[in-house]
């Protein structure tokens, strides 16, 4: 898991070409950029939604086995949960078809304002959309294939 800013993105565009694309369009998105999903490569896509975060209490954690996510903020406020999955209990099986395990546990939360942004690769388990201040949050989400 990485945590940092788009200020930051040239430090951690060297990590693979996959991540250094979507810390490029990174850039280019903003509160103004309309919700809906943005393809990028045949591995990776973006979309951009707008919700209200949910109470940090009783959250679930997900993990992707091909999947990693980076997850940025382009307005409002809110705390991603994180934890090893070593920490946390599977509350269901894998779901192939849609890459996604839930978990239940003690989440660290991570807090998120705008510009930040969090790398998961897949395995790790995280929560995004829980609340932290009033208001709803608009934020890209990144979606990169790996494997498969």
């Amino acid at each position: 898991m990485i945590h940092a800013n788009v200020k930051n993105n040239d430090f951690y565009k060297h990590i693979d070409d996959k991540i250094a694309l979507c810390l490029e369009k990174s850039t280019t998105l903003d509160e103004n950029t309309p919700c809906g999903k943005y393809v990028l490569s045949e591995d990776i896509y973006v979309n951009v939604t707008q919700y209200t975060p949910k109470p940090a209490e009783g959250a679930n954690a997900e993990t992707h086995n091909y999947y990693a996510d980076i997850q940025l903020i382009l307005s409002g406020e809110e705390y991603i949960g994180y934890a090893k999955t070593s920490l946390l209990s599977p509350i269901t099986d894998y779901d192939a078809n849609n890459d996604i395990r839930f978990w239940q546990g003690k989440l660290a939360l991570i807090a998120m304002q705008k510009g930040d942004w969090t790398l998961f690769m897949p395995g790790e388990a995280h929560a995004p959309g829980l609340t932290k201040s009033q208001g709803d949050v608009k934020k890209a989400i990144f979606k990169i294939k790996y494997g498969k």
